[in-house]
């Protein structure tokens, strides 16, 4: 039992040390993402600058795309990144203190919060796997939304115009499933040639302003959603995402064991010495 004891309190404090480590990371991703506008600028204004150049270069007057701000387009994953970091800095501590000092109540917290963090891991994947169109459908929704609500064509200068631009650029997509997705937005620009049926930024070549047929038809347009595009190059390997929380699993079925094993011998010893 001791042998176990001394094994599992080494095993808990080097896994939480990663933790640790993986929580300051994205704690410090969160904040970059909030406020590191200008870190970040380097990383997209290439694609900026070549959607500006081919659209003016096509007659489509001065487009401004200076009030592009990524922070203020992926603030809502850094205020989640920042959440979890906090969060694993707080199974740090329990788990590390608890293994360390053996303080009973700490080690029933850490292991409760795993278990926790275990299940959810198997429903998730349950979900994403089993049924995909559910978590899919949830997402889908608001996107659509501000497209119908914001969305202003390629010359718009908010954010939500800005962004879709920008991700049928950088994606070769458009809309999030299709470009009917944008059917019927209330500030939609669509006064060019003939009328527009699909945003210009999803043809495949940025066309002329007098004859942007590709729009119109549509024809030569991007296909692909952008929705889809972006959730298969993030969950899309199915081996790798079920081998990755596979294995954190395994890890936390072996954190869970261990705690509760240091827990046992924590009681143990203090019913042997009620001081401790």
């Amino acid at each position: 039992m001791g042998c176990l004891v001394g094994l599992g309190r080494i095993l808990i404090v080097i896994i939480n040390i990663i933790f640790l480590i993986l929580g300051l990371v994205f704690f410090a991703l969160g904040l970059v993402c909030l406020v590191g506008e200008s870190m970040l600028k380097p990383y997209y204004q290439s694609a900026l600058d070549t959607l500006k150049a081919q659209l003016e270069a096509n007659n489509f007057g001065t487009i401004d795309l200076s009030s592009f701000n990524i922070s203020a387009l992926i603030g809502g994953l850094g205020y989640f990144f920042v959440g979890l970091g906090l969060f694993l800095l707080i199974i740090t501590i329990l788990g590390c203190c608890g293994a360390c000092c053996k303080v009973k109540y700490m080690l029933i917290a850490y292991a409760v919060i795993v278990i926790v963090i275990l299940a959810g891991e198997i429903i998730f994947m349950g979900i994403l796997y089993g049924s995909p169109d559910t978590i899919k459908d949830e997402m889908k929704g608001p996107l659509k939304a501000s497209i119908q609500s914001d969305y202003m064509g390629f010359n718009g200068t908010n954010i939500v115009s800005l962004g879709w631009n920008f991700a049928h650029r950088q994606f070769s997509c458009c809309g999030v499933d299709s470009y009917n997705d944008f059917t019927g937005g209330v500030k939609w620009n669509t006064n060019y040639g003939a009328g527009l049926k699909a945003p210009i930024t999803c043809c495949i070549t940025i066309p002329d302003s007098g004859t942007p047929t590709c729009a119109e038809t549509p024809s030569d347009i991007y296909t692909k959603g952008c929705f889809d595009e972006v959730y298969n190059m993030l969950l899309g390997n199915v081996s790798l995402v079920a081998g990755s929380i596979a294995g954190c699993g395994c890890f936390q079925l072996v954190l869970i064991i261990f705690a509760l094993i240091i827990f046992c011998d924590a009681r143990q010893s203090s019913k042997v010495n009620p001081k401790q």
